[in-house]
């Protein structure tokens, strides 16, 4: 009778056990990816490398709340994973210029001017090459700042292209993790005014304006 015993009550303590270490997995896992995605995003404040940014990016479409088994840490879950990628989505924001042109032209070298003996070297010569000092100053500064054109340009197409993918992703998690209740709605957009500035995307990621559009 006694082993019977002994049996029953190892065959509840191995039924329970996998259920809290799925648990506990899902938590960790959603952490780990949270975490993930917040020290990428620090990384392009100080790197200013856009790929950063989509690495964040992809880590977060891994986060899934309604994976947590307790409702308390789903609504955790849920509320740091929305301010993750609300802070992606400024981070983003902050360095996305309207006035940027795709289409203009950019120099990948620059023409030094000749040297005082008429010698004009190929663009991108090296400035020790321009035996006139003030010539060769000048190249310089052509360089430096044609080179800051190229990282700006680089910045704002590889942005651009960032900005259709994690918009829409954003979007998605909203709609799958928040309803139209007046709880979620008060908590979905006070973060979003909080922390989103411009007007203008603070209603695109709006449940009630997401599902006014086609």
């Amino acid at each position: 009778m006694k082993q019977l015993i002994l049996i029953g009550l190892l065959g509840v303590i191995t039924s329970i056990l996998p259920t809290k270490c799925i648990s506990n997995q899902t938590m960790d896992d959603n952490r780990k990816y949270l975490d993930e995605a917040r020290v990428s995003i620090g990384k392009f404040e100080s790197e200013k490398e856009p790929e950063r940014l989509r690495e964040a990016y992809l880590a977060l479409e891994n986060v899934n709340p309604a994976k947590e088994r307790k409702r308390k840490m789903r609504e955790i879950i849920r509320a740091e994973c929305l301010n993750t990628w609300l802070t992606l989505i400024q981070a983003m924001d902050n360095y996305l210029d309207p006035a940027f042109n795709p289409d203009q032209e950019i120099q990948l070298l620059i023409q030094p001017p000749p040297t005082s003996k008429g010698v004009i070297y190929p663009p991108g010569a090296d400035p020790e090459l321009i035996d006139d000092p003030v010539a060769r100053a000048e190249y310089k500064k052509a360089i430096e700042e044609n080179q800051g054109k190229i990282f700006a340009y680089r910045m704002q197409t590889y942005l651009l292209r960032l900005e259709q993918q994690i918009i829409p992703a954003a979007k998605a998690f909203i709609l799958g993790s928040y309803t139209s209740s007046p709880t979620d709605q008060a908590e979905l957009n006070s973060a979003i005014e909080k922390m989103i500035k411009e007007y203008s995307r603070q209603e695109e990621l709006k449940i009630k304006n997401i599902y006014s559009r086609p």
